[in-house]
């Protein structure tokens, strides 16, 4: 029943053994060939056609059993890779190695992924499995909740990333749609989610998922987020006692879908039927026996047989999908850290007048205050630019490459680094201002780094117009912008311009196509302050 205790020991019958047909640990290119093919039946078929399958981890032991296991496929041959949905949905949006069918862990993910795809994203079937969330942890340190509001606040809780995997974001919506009629209420959800998502900020590397979730879970007594599905395969497959829970009032039902995500039209129009064949495979009862076996329940949702699992609970549901995004969205902004690079004017004009000292004075004084009062989650690196700086041709000179802000250097943080390159700044005051070319490297080379877990920007603080005459134009750098962002590596470029001198009208356009912010310090005395909001500054993502 909602709220109580269940046990997760309950082992299978059955099918016990199953042929893996490929187990990947890392999003490849869908569409190479020589990984692991699911063959079709292929008698009476002049042709075969071989497609794609990205599937979410969790459901891939499942999917490849039921493949590889004699059903009939007809004349289609199916590629099994294991990955995040989350990281397939970054594929799409570049529509390079994008597969060419995909079965993520929520519906959800077919809408939050079409808006950046570079193709159409088409769900066939909504649902071919389905599995509960629930909260988990050892024996006796689950606590009774009445609401997923009140499990977010759980000490602790060992929640994974919602903008990676469906189960990381399931205790979010479902916290959701119980306060969805309750404007008030929603915004609670928000304060709740700003510590998970904080902590999520300071991680090195990703948070975990699935077992290794699981395992982090019990090894620390701690409370985690999980499935039923999961649960059940972890505790069986590791002899482990597991406790799970659902709030007093449900759980949000995880719903596993069937979409064509191939980003080349014939290819998409050809792969809907290959999707059909596959959701008519998925469906028949042999399937649902393994899924079952797997610790799935059906597309209906309803309880496992022979008692396994937590039995019945009620099922929230969240009507209004655009809820969720902005509480995603919110998540990016507080829990992804801060990846930048600063690149500094060095023209002859920064050695102007302003407040007690230079324009360049003020400049570093900013530099110095930011670096210090962020945190060690920072990445960062250090430009100068003026024209010929680098060399014939080249505008800019990198004198600190980006690291997180408490990586070793030679026995100094990177803080530290940061901190002394930007006091040799004023040294390099010299010529004109290398303007766009300085901006498009920058670009360039923070999207050629990018950093999935961070917000990746550029910095770049100026005080005059571009003045190098061989450099590409202003409407040629918005242009080269525009055409070179891509949706799944984002970089936003923020301008400062420094005093009453800065061109900021063409400073805003560069922030504009890059969905990064322009700011002006007309006032010596702001130039601080505006820096300091420029470098926590997170875009329109």
């Amino acid at each position: 029943m909602a709220g109580g205790r269940h046990s997760a020991r309950t082992t299978r019958d059955g099918r016990s053994t199953r042929v893996v047909v490929l187990v990947g640990v890392a999003v490849v290119a869908f569409a190479a060939a020589g990984v692991g093919v699911v063959r079709a039946l292929a008698g009476g078929c002049d042709t075969v056609e071989q497609y794609s399958l990205a599937v979410a981890p969790s459901i891939e032991p499942a999917v490849s059993s039921v493949l590889s296991g004699g059903a009939d496929t007809r004349c289609y041959e199916f590629t099994v890779d294991a990955a995040e949905p989350g990281d397939v949905a970054g594929l799409l949006g570049k529509g390079i190695d994008a597969p060419d069918l995909w079965i993520p862990d929520a519906r959800w993910w077919a809408s939050r992924a079409a808006p950046t795809a570079a193709g159409p994203v088409q769900m066939i079937a909504g649902a071919v499995a389905s599995t509960p969330a629930v909260l988990v942890g050892p024996p006796g340190q689950v606590p009774e909740v009445p609401t997923w509001r009140a499990a977010l606040a759980i000490p602790d809780l060992v929640l994974g990333n919602p903008l990676r995997t469906g189960v990381a974001a399931a205790p979010i919506r479902a916290a959701l749609a119980e306060t969805q009629d309750d404007p008030v209420a929603v915004g609670t959800v928000r304060t709740a989610m700003v510590p998970l998502a904080q902590q999520e900020s300071i991680r090195t590397e990703e948070a975990p998922s699935g077992a290794d979730l699981l395992a982090a879970a019990g090894a620390d007594d701690a409370v985690g987020i999980s499935t039923e599905q999961q649960v059940l395969a972890f505790s069986e497959a590791n002899e482990s006692a597991l406790e799970t829970r659902v709030p007093a009032n449900g759980s949000i039902l995880l719903e596993y879908p069937v979409v064509v995500t191939s980003p080349v039209p014939d290819r998409h129009h050809r792969a809907t039927d290959a999707a059909r064949v596959l959701v008519d495979v998925l469906g028949t009862e042999d399937a649902l026996e393994v899924l079952h076996d797997e610790g799935f329940r059906g597309p209906d949702g309803e309880p496992l047989p022979e008692g396994r699992g937590i039995g019945g609970v009620p099922l929230l549901s969240l009507r209004d999908e655009a809820m969720a995004e902005e509480a995603l969205g919110a998540w990016s902004l507080m829990a992804l850290p801060i990846r930048t690079l600063v690149a500094i004017d060095v023209s002859g004009s920064m050695q102007f007048p302003a407040g007690d000292g230079t324009r360049m004075d003020l400049t570093v004084r900013a530099a110095l205050a930011g670096n210090a009062m962020f945190p060690d989650s920072v990445s960062a690196g250090l430009w100068a630019f003026s024209q010929n700086l680098g060399g014939e041709g080249q505008d800019y000179v990198e004198l600190v490459p980006i690291r997180r802000y408490d990586t070793d250097v030679d026995g100094r943080t990177q803080r530290e680094v940061m901190a002394a390159q930007a006091e040799k700044v004023p040294g390099l005051v010299g010529g004109g201002t290398g303007l766009y070319d300085t901006t498009l490297a920058a670009f360039r080379a923070v999207q050629r780094s990018y950093d999935p877990r961070a917000v990746n920007s550029v910095i770049v603080l100026t005080d005059g117009a571009n003045e190098d005459p061989d450099s590409i134009t202003e409407a040629q750098l918005l242009d080269i912008l525009a055409r070179e962002q891509d949706p799944a590596r984002p970089v936003i470029v923020v301008t400062i311009g420094i005093t009453e001198d800065a061109d900021a009208r063409t400073l805003a356009e560069i922030s504009r196509v890059t969905s990064g912010s322009s700011y002006v310090a007309r006032d010596p005395a702001d130039i601080a302050n505006v820096f300091v909001n420029a470098l926590a500054d997170r875009g329109e993502r």
